[in-house]
């Protein structure tokens, strides 16, 4: 990202670009960025968009332009990296581009091992947009409630946080859904958070393992029965129960010699996720966490044998730990 940074700023720009990846907003913004400041240089745009066939693309780049300046060609999903043959026709431009021709590629998926890959590396920049990591997240979300005045209470940062995907775009959707449900003010509580968000499994989880801490077996088994409503796979439900016993256990020993910020950046976890295993760490002593993974990972060996149903497996876990 700083190279292209600089090329925007010194308006000294590659003749190719080729920006890669699963992060669709940051893919996007950057491949607008380029195109922003070429055209600012009295440039033109072009376009392409879907599957490409290489001799249009090169005959618009090498088409001189009547009015000057620089030729902007945007090209988006267009497969060109993919390793098939047929974009192999690109190679030769590649080595020999038009100087006042810009090609910028946005591109969700590369094969690195193509030859029409790695010719653009010769002559050319590439980017790779991968998912970003939670603190990008959190970042990302910090910036957008600065731009727009609002503030969060802490316990309410970190459960909105928590529950948002590993990207940018869905990051952005669900900021704006909670500032306009918060509208009028400057300051966003728990409860904003909590009647906009939409809930992660992890976070069901949470309140499932919470239930079970406080006895509360009628609850677990209300949130069990909806997250099965919800076409969440039981599987998956069991791991992740049995994420959230072991994650309690590690933090009751690492708290021993950590701080809780420690302990979260230690474990590679979200600090909500930690402050929920410290808050559960109370419910439960190390013999019983130590007991319940082992219950949880009998009952996916029954339940891969085929010799018990894993919801059940789940309700009986449930009432063992709750009676």
């Amino acid at each position: 990202m700083k190279n292209i940074n600089k090329d925007i700023k010194t308006k000294n720009f590659k003749p190719v670009y080729l920006i890669y990846g699963e992060e669709g907003k940051l893919r996007d913004d950057t491949a607008k960025r380029i195109e922003a400041a070429v055209l600012a240089e009295e440039g033109y745009k072009d376009s392409f968009e879907g599957d490409l066939d290489p001799s249009d693309l090169i005959n618009t780049a090498n088409t001189l332009s009547l009015f000057g300046g620089l030729r902007l060609i945007a090209v988006k999903d267009s497969g060109a990296f993919s390793g098939v043959k047929k974009y192999e026709g690109l190679i030769s431009y590649f080595k020999d581009p038009n100087p006042d021709c810009i090609i910028v590629f946005d591109e969700k998926k590369v094969d690195k091992r193509s030859k029409v890959y790695k010719a653009l590396s010769k002559t050319g920049y590439s980017l790779e947009c991968k998912k970003p990591a939670p603190k990008e997240i959190r970042a990302f979300i910090q910036k957008e409630a600065k731009a727009e005045n609002i503030s969060f209470d802490k316990n309410a940062f970190d459960y909105f946080t928590s529950n948002l995907e590993d990207n940018f775009s869905s990051a952005e959707n669900e900021f704006r859904k909670l500032a306009a449900y918060a509208m009028g003010k400057d300051r966003i509580s728990l409860e904003d958070a909590e009647a906009v968000t939409t809930q992660k499994l992890e976070s069901r989880i949470f309140d499932l393992v919470d239930a079970v801490g406080y006895k509360k077996s009628e609850k677990a088994l209300e949130i069990l029965s909806n997250l099965v409503l919800m076409k969440e796979e039981p599987v998956l439900i069991l791991v992740s129960i049995a994420n959230q016993f072991r994650r309690i256990l590690q933090y009751k020993y690492l708290s021993k010699t950590m701080s809780r910020d420690e302990a979260a950046k230690h474990m590679g976890v979200h600090p909500y996720a930690v402050s929920k295993a410290a808050a559960q760490a109370k419910s439960f002593t190390n013999k019983q966490l130590i007991s319940a993974l082992s219950d949880c990972g009998n009952a996916l060996k029954q339940a891969f044998s085929g010799n018990m149903d894993i919801v059940r497996s789940i309700e009986i876990i449930i009432f063992k730990y709750t009676y």
